[in-house]
C-alpha cells in the first residue's frame, strides 16, 4: 500500500485528469481525443484583434491584431495577425464570418488559417460589450494541419459603414 501522502497525490491527479476529460468533451473535443489519441497543443497565443465588419451577407470582414504566443520550448513568441474575409450570416446581435488569416511570427515563419467566427454584441446600442468565438484549421505554413480555436472578449462600436469589434482579450490555440 502507498503512504497516505502518495495516495492523496494519486487521487488528486486522477481527479484533475477526470475533470480535464469532462471539460474537453463538454467543449467539443478534437476528433483525435474521441479516438483515444491525445490532442497536443502546438501553439497558445493571447492578444487582441480589431475587426471591421460590414454587417450584411457577403459584406467584408477585415482585421488585424497582435499576439504573444508560446510553443513547446519557446515562450514569448511575438506575432501579428491579418484577417480578411466575408460575412456569412448572423442576426440581430450576431455576425458570423469566414476569413483567411495569416499569422506572421517574429521568426519570419507564417501560418495560413481558414476561420469561422461568431461575434456577439451585448446590446442593440451603438456601442457596448462583445464576445467572439472561432474554429478553423491551419491550411499551410507553420503548424499546417492543426485545428484552430479562438475566443475573445472586448467591445463593439456600430458606425456608418459597419461594426468594429475590438477583442482586447483574445486567446488562440492550435492543436494536433
Amino acid at each position: 500500500m502507498f503512504p497516505a501522502t502518495a495516495r492523496r497525490l494519486i487521487a488528486g491527479a486522477v481527479t484533475v485528469t477526470g475533470l480535464l476529460s469532462l471539460t474537453l468533451t463538454a467543449n467539443g473535443a478534437d476528433p483525435a481525443v474521441a479516438d483515444g489519441r491525445a490532442a497536443a497543443t502546438v501553439l497558445s497565443c493571447i492578444g487582441q484583434i480589431d475587426m471591421n465588419v460590414v454587417d450584411t451577407p457577403g459584406g467584408t470582414a477585415t482585421g488585424r491584431g497582435k499576439l504573444v504566443c508560446a510553443e513547446p520550448g519557446r515562450p514569448d513568441l511575438a506575432a501579428a495577425i491579418v484577417i480578411s474575409g466575408s460575412v456569412t450570416g448572423g442576426g440581430a446581435r450576431v455576425t458570423e464570418t469566414r476569413t483567411s488569416d495569416t499569422i506572421s511570427f517574429e521568426t519570419g515563419k507564417e501560418s495560413h488559417l481558414t476561420m469561422d467566427r461568431r461575434f456577439e454584441r451585448s446590446s442593440d446600442e451603438i456601442k457596448g460589450d462583445a464576445g467572439s468565438a472561432g474554429n478553423g484549421r491551419v491550411d499551410s505554413g507553420e503548424f499546417a494541419g492543426a485545428a484552430a480555436r479562438d475566443k475573445g472578449v472586448g467591445s463593439f462600436v456600430i458606425g456608418a459603414t459597419g461594426t468594429t469589434y475590438s477583442m482586447d482579450r483574445l486567446t488562440l490555440t492550435l492543436d494536433r
